[in-house]
């Protein structure tokens, strides 16, 4: 057996699962020297320590941000970054996969209007709640950026300068993101939930993908920095550990929150950014027409924006997930 195959034995026997607690490389060294002796030299061992850990299949992952090797976990994850059910599967589990991903939908929003973003659900059927798969030509969400008046006392308003410059130069009066959420990716999974999110988005004037979970393992980092920069994507991570996200109050409890008690859950957060999003020139109007007559949910959004512009003031519409 050679060393790569000893390691991939021995490995999971020693590596820890928690990210938080990696060990290093020395430590490491140390550690698989004892199980296998003195016959290979610290440059060597340190090798196929870092090629390993840019293999999907191995046991051993590098820590994105620090130093220290810890146990990937195997997961097979869907296109949600949610783990394909089969015959087997608990209904439970079902369960809280669908509580993480509506109370992740709730805090986005709300992390969006702090921001004075204004998101609007596209991803929900015809009962009004989102679909766990997702789509492949509507994001879950569009965020839409006014120009907004600095000096109003009361209720946001836009600033009419920038409304009629923006109207008057041809350019679009509102940004429009477009935002595919997963509770989680592994290396696995991470080019189809990229080019899910990327063909969802193509006709907004940009594109996101924002995941729950902390992005730890530095290759499956590097992947979705490459694929975030070739294709101009946005790529975050809200940094959170699904097991907190089950220890919340529900999504439309995260919604009605005041801000001191929403403050309580953004402490739980570790925003990670992986890449920004490049702007398009232009939102794509053929596009977003013939989604318009594809989606109920697309001519809501339309309407809405054409409210919002028509009163000259941005309004949230959350709360059609509960």
């Amino acid at each position: 057996m050679n060393l790569r195959e000893q390691l991939r034995h021995l490995l999971p026997e020693i590596l820890p699962d928690d990210p938080a607690e990696a060990i290093k490389g020395t430590e490491l060294i140390r550690l698989v020297r004892h199980r296998l002796g003195e016959g290979y030299s610290d440059a060597t061992l340190r090798y196929h320590f870092s090629i390993l850990s840019y293999d999907p299949t191995s046991p051993i992952a590098k820590v994105d941000q620090g130093q220290g090797y810890y146990r990937r976990q195997k997961k097979t994850a869907g296109l949600n970054g949610v783990t394909r059910p089969s015959l087997f599967d608990e209904e439970g589990d079902s369960d809280q996969c669908w509580s993480r991903f509506l109370r992740m939908v709730a805090i986005y929003e709300r992390l969006s209007l702090q921001r004075s973003r204004y998101p609007f659900l596209l991803n929900r059927n015809s009962s009004g709640a989102p679909s766990m798969e997702g789509e492949w030509d509507i994001p879950d969400l569009v965020v839409a950026d006014w120009d907004l008046d600095a000096g109003s006392d009361d209720a946001p308003r836009f600033d009419a300068s920038m409304l009629d410059l923006r109207r008057h130069l041809g350019g679009p009066e509102v940004g429009i993101t477009g935002v595919q959420l997963k509770l989680s990716v592994s290396l696995e999974t991470f080019s189809a939930d990229f080019f899910q999110a990327l063909s969802a988005t193509r006709w907004t004037l940009q594109s996101e993908i924002v995941i729950a979970e902390g992005l730890n393992d530095e290759a499956l980092v590097d992947a979705l920095r490459s694929l975030g920069h070739q294709f101009g994507v946005g790529i975050s991570s809200l940094g959170i550990q699904l097991t907190q996200l089950d220890e919340l109050p529900s999504a439309k409890e995260i919604r009605a929150m005041s801000a001191a008690e929403f403050e309580a859950v953004q402490n739980l957060l570790r925003i990670q950014k992986i890449t920004l999003p490049t702007p398009r020139h232009n939102i794509d109007w053929p596009a977003l027409n013939a989604l318009r007559k594809k989606h109920d949910s697309v001519a809501d959004l339309v309407r809405w924006l054409s409210d919002c512009l028509a009163k000259r003031q941005p309004e949230w519409v959350g709360g059609a997930v509960r």
